[in-house]
Order: C-alpha cells, then structure tokens, then sequence
C-alpha cells in the first residue's frame, strides 16, 4: 500500500498533531526550529508545522523534516519527513506522524539519488528499553520525477540492533576479520568501474570506527556489524572543493552510498558493498596499506 497515492488520489500535506503542538517549547527547545527558506517550507509553516533539521537534497530532490511539538527533553514529537522534487510535494516518508523514543519513528534518511531514497526506523519490542529497541527496519522508496511527482515504499529489509541476535553470514571468506587490517582501495561505483586510485576505505576493528578519502576529502565515521550485517554512521568529512564536476559526483556517489550500505561480502581480494540486494560499491585491497588494526 502506498499511503501517498490513495485510490489515484493527489498528495495532499498532512497536518501536524494539534495535541503535540501544546507541548513543552522552552527557549531551548526553539533554537531547535528554522525559518522557512523556500516557497515548499512557507507552506508547511502555513499548514502549522515547525521545521528542524538540515535540508537533505540530491539534484532537485529535497527532504525537509518538521515537528508537532517537543517533549520536556527537546526531543521531536508528531514529527515527518516530507518529500520534494523541484519543489514539488512527492510525499512523506511514513505514513503516521511519529514521536522520537517510540515504535516506528525514523531515525536515519540517505539519499542514495534523485530518485532512491532509504529511510530506517525502530522496531521495539515489549521489553525493549527506550534507549535501546532491538530491531531496526529500512524502507527504500523509489521517487517517480514529473509534473505530479510519486513516491512509492519498494521494500523493506529489516535487522538486529542488539548484538545477541543470531549473526549473519559474513561471506564467502567464512570470517569479519577479512575486512580489517586493510586498504579498500574503490574500483566500482554500481555500473561504473575504476581504476584503483585515491578513493579508498579502511576499518578498524578496537575503535569500531572507518575512514578513508573520497578522491577530494578526507572522511570518519563510526560502523556497526552483525555477521554480514554492515552499517556505516553519518559520515564526517573535511569540506574541500573537488577540482572537477566529475570527481564531485564520485565523491557524492560513494559517501552517499556508504551511508546507505546494509550488508557486506569479502571474497579474495575484493570487498562488495550492499544496499539490500544490490552490489553499489566495490573495493579491491592495497598491498602494504592495512591500518595495522586486529
């Protein structure tokens, strides 16, 4: 079911939840809120909603989140994503209005490109703490660019987020440790293949943390695994200008990508990314490179 396209109908904006929008706003609380920038964003803010967070966008493709309210803790509460294509109202990412800390609130939105957007959100369970839900699930959305633009939920993979959970298969090489104490140097972007050159990717086991370069920047970040299961944080990069439109791009493709990645699989000399069932990135080791990290 597609919530955003009921029985052929138009996308229509949802409005915010009038109980939440009474909840705690202190001063702290407010700084959290943005001033609308674009005539999509006034809209929202005429429909009665707030707007936090950073615009996500890739080409003419944007994704604003806004919020109901807040709890005592500043946290969202009846908060959405909303999504644009040339400031075109596409949809939203759930088909509910969710409160931070509860079943079913997203947690992490990548744009894999203009038109394949992945979005995770928590599955508790009865005895889950709130801190802690024991499952993650993500939706990969497909987003149809015309002059009444659609987006439509593809599938949804879902896996463990506690690490008591039954491992997964890590590959063809039967072992984790064939991805550590080595340089991943990129030598394919889906279709796309390379040369190994500057792009590279490196893992290190005890700070449970990755890095690497884009061709243009430097990047960081933390990742979690399970079996095969690979999931890569929010990545933090230097910001230097890369010297052409085409080594920009590959850096936005693979930092995007690594963003979006739910699995891996080493065999050889060669390291595939996944984003569900579908190989978006490939590495091959460079000699003498490693980290130095067990």
């Amino acid at each position: 079911m597609n919530w955003n396209r009921q029985a052929g109908s138009l996308p229509e904006l949802p409005q915010p939840s009038a109980a939440q929008g009474e909840s705690a706003m202190t001063n702290r609380c407010r700084a959290q809120v943005r001033q609308p920038a674009t005539a999509a964003e006034r809209a929202l803010v005429r429909r009665g909603w707030m707007l936090y967070g950073p615009v996500q966008s890739y080409e003419m493709t944007n994704i604003v989140t806004a919020l109901s309210g807040f709890d005592g803790m500043c946290r969202p509460l009846g908060f959405q994503a909303f999504v644009y294509w040339e400031g075109r109202y596409a949809g939203t990412l759930s088909p509910l209005l969710m409160n931070s800390r509860t079943n079913d609130s997203l947690t992490g939105i990548h744009l894999i490109s203009a038109t394949s957007i992945m979005a995770d959100f928590v599955r508790y369970t009865e005895s889950d703490a709130l801190c802690c839900p024991s499952r993650t699930s993500s939706v990969l959305y497909d987003l149809r660019r015309d002059d009444i633009p659609t987006l439509t939920p593809k599938s949804v993979t879902h896996r463990a987020t506690c690490p008591t959970s039954q491992p997964g298969n890590p590959g063809p090489d039967g072992t984790m440790a064939s991805l550590f104490k080595k340089k991943w140097a990129l030598t394919q972007i889906r279709e796309r293949r390379f040369d190994a050159g500057e792009p590279y990717i490196e893992f290190d086991r005890e700070q449970v943390r990755f890095s690497g370069s884009s061709g243009c920047n430097r990047f960081t970040g933390i990742f979690e695994m399970d079996g095969a299961i690979l999931r890569l944080s929010r990545i933090a990069s230097t910001k230097r200008p890369c010297l052409d439109a085409d080594a920009q791009q590959v850096e936005t493709d693979l930092l995007q990508l690594l963003e979006s990645t739910t699995r891996f699989e080493v065999q050889g000399k060669t390291l595939r990314l996944y984003v569900n069932e579908d190989v978006v990135l490939v590495f091959g080791v460079v000699e003498g490179n490693g980290m130095g990290q067990s």
